[in-house]
């Protein structure tokens, strides 16, 4: 099941890149990183990988997905993450990661609540030893 598990996490991911494009992943270079980024309603996740993972499915709630890899050898970087999520009315959420080790692969995780279609301002504080880095963007989110 742990490796059916492991299957269904990157082909659900495919799946929501291809069938929409609002939650196509991004990715950023800041310093030595290359920075995925990809923030999707949690509806599409599939029921046994949220329960899996311990993540909510719901209407109001987005994943914001982050991998932070060395832009030299594509090495997943363990790091340390904190900050916001801001609508256009000036709602702030502190975000909380939970990371999750797959094989090789190290994404962070956090949830951000959306109750309506609307723009998310997401700002990020990326820590590794004496490094860091901000990433900045800006997406509409679709609550399912």
């Amino acid at each position: 099941m742990k490796y059916l598990s492991a299957l269904l996490c990157p082909l659900l991911m495919l799946a929501a890149l291809l069938s929409f494009p609002s939650v196509a992943e991004q990715k950023q270079q800041l310093g030595n990183w290359d920075v995925h980024y990809m923030l999707m309603p949690t509806t599409l996740l599939d029921a046994d990988v949220a329960q899996q993972y311990q993540l909510s499915r719901s209407r109001n709630f987005q994943l914001l997905n982050i991998s932070v890899l060395n832009s030299k050898d594509q090495q997943a970087q363990q790091v340390e993450l904190s900050g916001t999520a801001t609508n256009l009315a000036g709602q702030r959420q502190q975000l909380t990661f939970k990371p999750i080790k797959e094989g090789a692969a190290l994404y962070y995780l956090a949830g951000v609540v959306a109750r309506s279609e609307q723009k998310i301002s997401i700002e990020l504080t990326i820590r590794q030893g004496n490094e860091t880095q901000i990433l900045k963007f800006t997406q509409d989110v679709y609550p399912e």
